[in-house]
């Protein structure tokens, strides 16, 4: 998926809200606008909006000395969301078709995004995307994928939305899939690292790997051999989030896309409307 000129907007949005994040400081601010700034006229619209906007935060951390300016952020996002399991837990386990309102859940979780900006509230709209159907719905053919020994990697996107993930996995297991978690290698926006996956109880779960970078979705150049062995010997791949299938959607491996359409530029290339949540199957 290729960046578009809307795209150049965004980097300037997420710098500012990052860098009022990261710093009280006008100066400092003020520095990382400027040095976002300067990256527009050279930037390359070919790659994705994902490699697009990656150095705007490793600029961030270069002007503040903030290695992860969200940190207290996702402690929060975690707490609140690990206090909706006991309430959903039961939802899967009581429902006529648990399999599909465990990956509405975990669809729901993408609304927990920070780099965009824009307002959530964890307990309010989890719910209500249960009663919302996906305007693109793969799951008869996710549903063929579940069959015992077969090998499942699973995409991690943001803090507290691991908990939803983990709701997810929790239901998968039943049909004795062998399903590894995926985590960034380093703070990248409020993106799952491994901190995340133990404090949500996701390594008591699965195993759980890390991407090999602090890229934005996955930069194939930059992962480890071991990420990069595991993707490629995964039966089906579940990929969470803009960034994943901004960097994904031109592969030719079996994934399912999970998001919420948050942006003009996703939904167009989806699609769909903005707003809409979507379970993708890569064709």
């Amino acid at each position: 998926m290729k960046s578009e000129l809307q795209c150049l907007h965004c980097l300037i949005k997420q710098a500012l809200n990052t860098a009022r994040v990261a710093t009280d400081d006008n100066t400092m601010q003020r520095s990382i606008m400027d040095r976002v700034a300067a990256l527009i006229p050279d930037a390359d619209l070919s790659v994705t909006p994902a490699a697009l906007s990656t150095p705007l935060y490793r600029i961030v951390t270069e002007v503040t000395g903030e290695a992860d300016p969200y940190y207290q952020i996702k402690r929060q996002t975690n707490r609140e969301a690990l206090d909706l399991v006991s309430e959903l837990q039961p939802l899967i386990k009581k429902a006529d078709n648990p399999l599909d309102v465990a990956l509405h859940l975990a669809v729901a979780g993408n609304i927990i995004d920070l780099g965009i900006g824009h307002d959530f509230d964890i307990a309010r709209d989890i719910t209500a995307v249960l009663d919302i159907p996906f305007a693109i719905d793969s799951s008869t053919a996710f549903r063929q994928e579940l069959k015992t020994g077969r090998k499942l990697i699973y995409l991690g996107d943001n803090s507290g939305e691991i908990v939803f993930d983990r709701l997810l996995i929790e239901h998968l297991l039943q049909y004795e899939l062998e399903i590894i978690y995926v985590v960034k290698s380093a703070p990248i926006i409020n993106d799952v690292l491994m901190e995340d996956a133990e404090e949500t109880g996701m390594t008591d779960l699965v195993p759980v790997i890390k991407t090999g970078s602090d890229d934005i979705g996955i930069n194939f150049q930059n992962a480890s051999t071991e990420f990069l062995k595991a993707f490629g010997s995964a039966d089906f791949i579940i990929a969470k989030g803009h960034g994943n299938y901004e960097s994904c959607a031109h592969r030719k491996e079996n994934i399912y896309f999970m998001l919420k359409a948050k942006c003009e530029i996703v939904a167009n290339a989806l699609g769909v409307q903005l707003g809409d949540i979507v379970l993708k199957k890569n064709t």
